[in-house]
C-alpha cells in the first residue's frame, strides 16, 4: 500500500501531478497526445479544476492544477455544463444519461433521487484523485476502443506533489514543467514544443493565459507577465544539471529574451499561433466564418466545426473553424 496522499480539504491547493505509461512504452505519440490534451482540458472543466499547465511527452505526462474542493458545492446547471463538457452529446457509461437527460431527471426525479445523483457527481469534482482518476480513465477508454486492445495503460499511482500557493513558487513549478521538452531534446524552446500549457497559451487559450499571467501579479497586463514569465523559464532552462549535464537552452537564446523584455515579436506570435491552427477547416476573418462565404461552405458539412477567435496583431480580425475530430474521438472512440 503507497503512502497517504497529501490533500488540503480547508481550500485551494495547487499540486504537480504526474503519471508514465506503463512498461515505458510509447503510448502518447504525437496524433494520440492531440487527443489526451482534449481530454485534460475536458477533465479539468468537469471537476472544476484550474489546470495552470502541462506537458505530454510519449511515455509520461505533468500537469499543474489548483484544486479547491468548494468546486463540488454547485448548482444543478453548473452540474449538467460539467457533465456535458465531459461526456459531450453520448451517454456517460457510468449513469447511462446523457446531458439532456441528466438535467431532466435532477429537476423531475423524486428530491431522493436527484440528491442521490446529485451527491455522485459533486464526489467526483474539486479532488485531485477524482481528476486524475477522470483525466487517465477517459484517455484509456479512448485508447482501448480505438487500438483493440484492454487494460491499464499507466505504470502505477499517479505522483502528487502539493506546491505553496504563492507566485513566485507556482512559477517555479510551471517552468520545470513547460521546460520538459526542451531537457528532452526535443526542441531548444518551450514555445515549438506543441503539447505544453506555455505553447497553447501563446496560441490563444486564455484560461492558460490568465494561470500563467497570475505568476508575476506585479506585472501591469497579461503580455507583460507572460514575457516575465518567459524571463523565468529562460533563466531556469539555460542553467544545466548540478553535475553539469542535460540539455539546456541557448544561452544566446536567454540573451535575446533579455533584450527583448521576455516578449514576443509579433511575426513570432504569428507563426506560433499559426501552427495550431494547421488542423482547421477554415481560417479568415470572423465575419467570413459565421455570415459569408465560409460560413456556406462550413454549412456543406455534416458536422460543421465551430469557429473560435484567434488574437494574433493589434487590428486583425482573425478566427479558425477548427476541427472536431478530437473531440469527436473521445466522445466516439471506436469510430
Amino acid at each position: 500500500m503507497g503512502e497517504i496522499r497529501i490533500k488540503r480539504e480547508d481550500g485551494p491547493a495547487v499540486y504537480h501531478v504526474t503519471s508514465r505509461v506503463i512498461q515505458k512504452r510509447r503510448l502518447l505519440a504525437e496524433g494520440q497526445r492531440e487527443v489526451w490534451v482534449a481530454a485534460l482540458h475536458r477533465a479539468a472543466e468537469f471537476s472544476g479544476v484550474e489546470l495552470i499547465t502541462y506537458c505530454v511527452l510519449e511515455t509520461h505526462f505533468h500537469i499543474l492544477v489548483r484544486i479547491d474542493p468548494a468546486a463540488r458545492m454547485c448548482d444543478d446547471a453548473t452540474l449538467v455544463r460539467r457533465y456535458r463538457s465531459l461526456y459531450g452529446a453520448s451517454r456517460a457509461q457510468w449513469s447511462g444519461l446523457n446531458a439532456d437527460e441528466l438535467a431532466h431527471a435532477l429537476a423531475n426525479d423524486p428530491p431522493e433521487v436527484a440528491e442521490a445523483l446529485r451527491e455522485r457527481l459533486r464526489r467526483r469534482m474539486g479532488d485531485v484523485s477524482e481528476f486524475m482518476r477522470t483525466l487517465r480513465q477517459r484517455y484509456t477508454r479512448w485508447f482501448n476502443l480505438a487500438h483493440g486492445t484492454a487494460g491499464t495503460l499507466w505504470a502505477e499511482r499517479f505522483g502528487s506533489v502539493l506546491v505553496q500557493d504563492t507566485p513566485w513558487l507556482v512559477g517555479l513549478i510551471a517552468a520545470y514543467i513547460d521546460l520538459n521538452a526542451v531537457r528532452a531534446g526535443l526542441v531548444e524552446l518551450p514555445e515549438n514544443y506543441r503539447w505544453c500549457g506555455y505553447a497553447e497559451a501563446l496560441a490563444g487559450k486564455e484560461s492558460l493565459c490568465r494561470s500563467l499571467a497570475a505568476c508575476s501579479p506585479a506585472a501591469k497586463d497579461t503580455a507583460e507577465a507572460l514575457a516575465c514569465y518567459r524571463l523565468l523559464m529562460f533563466g531556469k532552462g539555460a542553467g544545466a544539471k548540478g553535475d553539469g549535464s542535460g540539455v539546456r537552452i541557448d544561452p544566446e537564446a536567454l540573451l535575446e529574451a533579455v533584450r527583448n523584455g521576455g516578449e514576443l515579436q509579433p511575426h513570432e506570435l504569428l507563426r506560433l499561433r499559426a501552427r495550431f491552427l494547421t488542423e482547421g477547416r477554415a481560417l479568415g476573418t470572423r465575419d467570413w466564418l459565421e455570415d459569408g462565404e465560409g460560413a456556406r461552405v462550413l454549412a456543406m458539412l455534416k458536422r460543421p466545426p465551430p469557429c473560435r477567435p484567434v488574437e494574433v496583431l493589434d487590428n486583425v480580425d482573425l478566427a479558425v473553424a477548427r476541427s472536431r475530430a478530437v473531440y469527436c474521438a473521445l466522445e466516439h472512440p471506436g469510430e
